[in-house]
C-alpha cells in the first residue's frame, strides 16, 4: 500500500515554500448541472458515516493527447507503432509535485493527518476514508441520501461544494460529491416487465411499428440510418489492414445484452458476410451475457451496437467487454476498476466482489 507521507515525504517539503497561502476563501467548484430525475431527497445523511472520498488531481500535458496519439498512430509519423510503456504514460501525464503538494497540505491543516492519505499508482487520486462531518466542513457543503421513486435505490451525494481558491486549480474532481449514478442498479423486473437498468425510453433506441417497404439507398438516407450511409456521410473508405493484432472494444452492462439472431438478421441484409460472426467476449465482474430475459428496451442498445460497430470496420475483430453481473449491473465505476487497477484500491488492484 502506497502512503502518502512515504511517497510524498521530499515533495511536501520541497513544494511547501512554493505554494500559494494556504488560508485563502473557498470557491464553488462543482455543482449538479440539474436535478436527477426520478430521484427525490430522503434524508440528511449521518455525520458520523464514513466515506470511501477521491481526490482527483489536475494532470499534465492532457493538452497534447492528440499531438501524442497521432505520433504512434499515423502511419507517416517516424514513431508510428512505438507504444508507450504504463510507466511512461503515468509519469507523461502525473501530476506535478506543487499539485500533490498543494492538496495534500490542504487536507492536513484540516486536520486530516497524513497516515490517512494514499497516493494512487497513477499519481492522479489522493483517497481517504472520512467522516460526512469531516468533508461537510472541508468541502462546505452538505450530504444527501437520494431515494429512487420507483425502486427505493438509494445513493448518496450532494448538490455542489466548494474547495480553496487556491487549492481549485490542482484539483480536476472529488468523489463522492455531484457526479450521479441516473439508473438505479437494482435488477427487479416492474410492473410493465422492463428490467431496471436496461436504457431509457427517453434517451435510448426507439422502437416502430412502421412497415419498411422500400429498398435502401444513398436516397433514403434521411429515413434509414444504414452502413452505406455513414460510410457516405463520414467519408468512411478504410479496410482494417492489421487485423490480427488488433481490436475493437465495445463495453455493455447487464443487464443488456445482443442476441445473435437480431444480428444476423441485421447482417443478412447490410453485411452478408458477418451472418454467423460473433464477437469476442471478455466477461467483467462476474458479467453473463444473458439471454433469458427478452426485449427491446434489454437487447435494443447492445444489438444496434455490435451491428454497426462489426458492420462499420469488417473484417476487424470486436471485442465485447460485458461487465456486471445480473444481480447488481454494473455502471462506469466497474469498467473503469477493470481497465485501471489504482481506481478502486489504494494498492492498485481490483478488489473481487466490488
Amino acid at each position: 500500500m502506497m502512503h502518502l507521507t512515504f511517497a510524498l515525504v521530499s515533495l511536501l517539503a520541497t513544494s511547501l515554500a512554493a505554494l500559494s497561502p494556504r488560508a485563502s476563501h473557498h470557491v464553488v467548484h462543482e455543482t449538479r448541472a440539474a436535478d436527477p430525475v426520478n430521484w427525490q431527497i430522503a434524508r440528511r445523511l449521518e455525520h458520523d458515516k464514513v466515506l470511501p472520498m477521491r481526490f482527483g488531481l489536475r494532470q499534465q500535458n492532457l493538452h497534447r493527447i492528440e499531438e501524442m496519439l497521432l505520433a504512434v498512430s499515423h502511419p507517416e509519423s517516424p514513431t508510428y507503432g512505438q507504444h508507450w510503456s504504463p510507466s511512461e504514460v503515468v509519469e507523461t501525464f502525473a501530476p506535478s509535485s506543487d499539485t500533490i503538494a498543494a492538496v495534500a497540505n490542504w487536507l492536513t491543516d484540516a486536520g486530516i493527518s497524513r497516515e490517512r492519505l494514499r497516493l494512487s499508482i497513477s499519481k492522479s487520486w489522493i483517497d481517504l476514508n472520512a467522516t460526512v462531518k469531516e468533508m461537510e466542513d472541508l468541502l462546505k457543503t452538505e450530504y444527501h441520501v437520494y431515494s429512487h421513486l420507483e425502486t427505493r435505490d438509494e445513493q448518496i451525494g450532494c448538490a455542489s461544494y466548494s474547495v480553496p481558491a487556491h487549492v481549485q486549480p490542482h484539483v480536476e474532481l472529488i468523489k463522492p460529491t455531484v457526479h450521479f449514478r441516473h439508473s438505479p442498479v437494482s435488477n427487479r423486473l416492474n410492473k410493465r416487465g422492463m428490467n431496471l437498468g436496461a436504457p431509457s425510453m427517453a434517451q435510448g433506441p426507439k422502437l416502430s411499428t412502421k412497415k419498411i417497404d422500400k429498398a435502401f439507398s444513398l436516397l433514403t438516407c434521411d429515413e434509414f440510418t444504414t452502413l452505406d450511409c455513414l460510410r457516405a456521410l463520414y467519408s468512411v473508405d478504410y479496410i482494417p489492414v492489421s487485423t490480427y493484432k488488433n481490436s475493437y472494444g465495445i463495453v455493455e452492462f447487464t443487464p443488456q445484452a445482443f442476441l445473435q439472431g437480431d444480428l444476423d438478421l441485421f447482417f443478412r441484409t447490410f453485411s452478408p458476410n458477418l451472418v454467423g460472426v460473433e464477437p469476442k467476449t471478455v466477461l467483467i465482474d462476474g458479467a453473463i451475457v444473458q439471454t433469458t430475459n427478452q426485449s427491446f428496451y434489454l437487447n435494443a442498445e447492445s444489438d444496434l451496437d455490435l451491428e454497426y460497430a462489426m458492420g462499420l470496420t469488417n473484417p476487424q475483430p470486436i471485442t465485447l467487454l460485458q461487465t456486471g453481473d445480473i444481480v447488481e449491473g454494473a455502471s462506469f465505476n466497474n469498467w473503469l476498476d477493470a481497465v485501471d487497477g489504482s481506481y478502486c484500491t489504494f494498492e492498485g488492484g481490483d478488489v473481487p466482489g466490488q
